[in-house]
């Protein structure tokens, strides 16, 4: 495990996954993010995904199917019957390797082979973890050697009270639009605006008024773009602090920790109940690769794939 200090921050990397484990600002006592209390947690058995890097495709590809060049490649069903986070085994359940580190920064790398969970094509990834002051920033490239798809990102949960539940958090998401989906969270196809509905988050909503159940994908104002742009704050009266996010991403899919049930222990040894964390991940749409009418996440040999987002923490 690899601690990250600034003036500000203290910040726990795991290579398991590429996950922050934790989030500490100064003058405030838990973690800010929410990590597990036992760190055999993490890899392959972290099925919540826990601060963990997604991928080689983050979130849900309908019946782990999708075209390149009028080939189709089939995916692991590892949620039946379609494909999530990039499989089983996916980028959130390698140990990375070490590249770098300093006092503020650290870099890790992954090597994904060839039809690994049927993705074609070898995958070179980095996760670079950077405190400036009060901002962590994560910054994601890839490269593959055939044609193929890559969608990363990081997966963290959030609590800033430290307290059961974030139902009393205040979130803003800068869209204009979300993605409604069919019962098995796979998107139907319409991008529908948040006006007048319980998605409407733009100009700020306590959690316990939105939906019943979020886990859905937000589609950010102005696409995606290669300087990050604030999508997001969540805050807590409670525990008197705010993350602010900024990011390049084109979606930003929110789930607000609904299926909890007390089986994981966080930091603190208590058990992670109902709605315990919710999880703001920058991201391409989910089931790109099937959907005509969403942004690609294609990646062709000679490309960079380019991931940046940006967690401001502040005291209210």
């Amino acid at each position: 495990m690899i601690t990250l200090r600034s003036s500000s921050l203290a910040v726990e990397i795991m290579t398991a996954g590429a996950s922050v484990r934790s989030v500490h600002l100064a003058g405030i006592g838990p973690s800010l993010v929410v990590g597990a209390h036992d760190r055999a947690h993490y890899g392959a058995a972290n099925r919540s995904f826990l601060g963990a890097t997604i991928g080689r495709h983050a979130n849900r590809i309908a019946h782990g199917r999708f075209e390149i060049g009028g080939q189709t490649f089939q995916l692991s069903l590892n949620e039946p019957p379609h494909h999530l986070h990039g499989g089983l085994t996916g980028f959130w359940a390698r140990d990375w390797s070490l590249v770098a580190a300093s006092d503020t920064q650290a870099v890790l790398r992954l090597e994904a082979a060839d039809g690994e969970h049927g993705y074609p094509g070898e995958a070179v990834v980095t996760a670079t973890f950077t405190l400036a002051d009060d901002t962590l920033q994560i910054v994601y490239q890839g490269e593959v050697s055939r044609p193929s798809v890559m969608n990363l990102t990081a997966h963290l949960y959030f609590n800033l009270s430290g307290g059961p539940t974030t139902q009393d958090h205040r979130l803003t998401v800068a869209a204009d639009a979300y993605l409604p989906v069919d019962a098995g969270l796979i998107p139907t196809g319409e991008i529908a605006p948040v006006e007048g509905t319980a998605f409407d988050f733009r100009s700020g909503r306590t959690l316990s008024e939105g939906p019943s159940l979020v886990d859905h994908n937000f589609c950010l104002n102005g696409g995606r773009q290669a300087v990050p742009r604030p999508i997001a704050r969540l805050s807590s009266e409670a525990g008197r602090v705010a993350v602010e996010i900024a990011s390049g991403e084109a979606g930003l899919q929110v789930y607000d920790g609904a299926k909890f049930d007390g089986t994981i222990l966080g930091l603190d040894g208590r058990a992670i109940g109902r709605h315990g964390a919710i999880a703001l991940e920058p991201q391409a749409w989910p089931d790109a690769p099937n959907q005509p009418l969403f942004p690609a996440s294609r990646l062709d040999p000679g490309q960079t794939y380019r991931h940046e987002s940006h967690y401001r923490f502040t005291r209210l």
